[in-house]
């Protein structure tokens, strides 16, 4: 079950805040208006941009303003409601009414915003009557001047180093799909069945974090890209555009799912949404139960959903069990140069975890500085994950084949190879050579599927790498170097390894740039 739905509600209509001076209320939505709905919202959030560029510099919504322009910025229902290729009967049709305006942008902008966003500064067609900070929000009560009280939400996210917009992922976790929404089913719904869909394979999804594994801490990261969402859910061959709806979710359970889940599914979104008040489930809880070919109690009843049993409708999901399959994830091969970082720890060790099956990291054996075991302890404790299996080797092939022995002999065997994005070509070449047996350490032995896998933090804003604690120790600073170790070791540990290996540099027996 899910321990906190309030990670979910934001994707669902109302909750409007009450600020000083006034409070906001959902306001309506018509085919005569909409457009000029739209036009004074984008004016608003255009002139908001311009002003805070002015103020400080920088871009609030992608650089020059390409977020409003491609409507990434706006998330949830909002981005419905400003896509101008959406008719506006098809939009007063499917949202008479809109509880707040949803805009996405850079944390660190996000903070400003209740300081920026004062009593009585003026916004486009705006007034700012007041802000309140809750979660990752800053939410305003904006009076128009035609005295309604309208409330923006701002959400801080992740964005793209290079426009400003939200990432694809960012966008994903926040979105609603409007075709959905024509059939009363909300992005709350498509969050929650990608929560029970993940429990199936012992994982766990929110907006907050993405899919991660099961047992993972809160600072762990999660995939959030959403087509290595798709195919950590449902196989490299799912068709993954259908995963940014609820409906094609539907239907990737009932085509890439094993029958013998779907009943598990389908109670524990049923059981899910029934705890969460204030919105209409029914539609949702029936379409799912119509793709997959059950029915629950409270539908034939017609009584408000609450603990459901599936029912079987048709005996066409008493399949045969499909053969047993096993799962391996491999970092292939990796020179940690002359160790693993936190970094590592953060982008690959974290990417590891939300994996399936035995895990395997192949360190390369070429380094005169550390021992193997020292390497091998090292990322251990940074890591903090001693189930891993950690293998100093000469090549990829010793990794991949110690990852296929670790395997029973009999069911389908499948193996996720992890690289960083960096090294998407080394990942690919590798898969080619595998599955056309030109691998020798494999001795003719072979997977029946490969995937790739890439982190989900692709801006490496921690701004940790190999060349910085290299740098770092060549110039004696125990506090970067420290910061690469992790706070798992001590200060003396941090002063051992600066002094260990500036003196590698210093000799030349290690490059500061490799």
């Amino acid at each position: 079950m899910l321990k906190n739905f309030s990670q979910f509600i934001v994707l669902s209509e109302g909750g409007n805040i009450s600020v000083e001076g006034g409070s906001a209320a959902p306001f309506a939505v018509t085919a005569r208006n909409r457009q000029s709905r739209v036009d004074d919202i984008h004016h608003a959030l255009s002139d908001l941009h311009d002003q805070y560029h002015k103020e400080t510099g920088e871009h609030l919504f992608g650089k020059n303003k390409s977020g409003l322009k491609s409507g990434s910025t706006f998330a949830g229902s909002t981005r419905a409601l400003m896509d101008k290729s959406i008719p506006h009967k098809s939009i007063a049709d499917a949202m008479p009414t809109t509880g707040d305006v949803d805009a996405q942008m850079h944390h660190e902008h996000k903070n400003q915003m209740a300081n920026f966003l004062f009593p009585g500064r003026l916004i486009g067609k705006y007034m700012v009557v007041g802000t309140k900070k809750h979660g990752n929000e800053t939410s305003a009560v904006m009076r128009h001047e035609n005295g309604e009280h309208h409330q923006f939400d701002f959400e801080g996210v992740h964005t793209d180093p290079k426009t400003g917009e939200p990432t694809p992922g960012e966008q994903f976790l926040h979105s609603a799909d409007f075709s959905d929404r024509q059939r009363g089913i909300k992005g709350l719904h498509h969050k929650v069945l990608l929560n029970a869909i993940a429990s199936a394979n012992n994982q766990k999804f929110s907006i907050t974090h993405g899919l991660r594994s099961r047992d993972s801490g809160k600072d762990d990261p999660g995939l959030s890209d959403p087509t290595d969402v798709s195919t950590s859910l449902f196989g490299p061959d799912a068709d993954h555009s259908k995963v940014h709806s609820f409906q094609g979710l539907s239907e990737l359970i009932r085509d890439h799912v094993h029958p013998d889940h779907h009943a598990g599914i389908y109670q524990k979104f049923a059981d899910s949404v029934a705890k969460m008040k204030g919105a209409d489930h029914t539609k949702a809880i029936a379409h799912l139960g119509k793709t997959l070919g059950m029915q629950s109690q409270a539908e034939t009843s017609k009584e408000e959903p609450k603990a459901q049993t599936p029912v079987p409708v048709t005996k066409k999901n008493a399949a045969p069990k499909q053969e047993e399959e096993h799962h391996t994830s491999v970092i292939p091969l990796t020179g940690f140069s002359p160790i693993s970082h936190m970094g590592h720890a953060q982008d690959l060790g974290g990417t590891l975890s939300q994996l399936p099956g035995t895990k395997h990291i192949g360190i390369s054996s070429k380094s005169d500085l550390y021992e193997p075991e020292e390497r091998k302890n090292i990322l251990r404790r940074q890591w903090k994950d001693p189930d891993n299996n950690v293998h100093v080797v000469k090549s990829a092939g010793e990794t991949v084949r110690k990852a296929y022995d670790s395997l029973p002999d009999s069911g389908r065997k499948v193996l996720h190879l992890l690289v960083g994005h960096d090294r998407k070509d080394f990942a690919n070449n590798l898969k080619s050579y595998l599955e056309a047996n030109k691998i020798p350490e494999m001795e003719g032995n072979k997977f029946d599927d490969i995937q790739v896998h890439h982190p989900a933090d692709s801006d490496r804003s921690h701004g940790m790498s190999g060349t910085n604690l290299r740098t770092g120790a060549a110039g004696g600073d125990v506090g970067e170097v420290h910061r690469h170790l992790g706070p798992m070791f001590s200060r003396a540990e941090a002063e051992e390894h600066t002094q260990r290996i500036g003196d590698a540099i210093n000799s030349g027996k290690l490059k500061v740039k490799r």
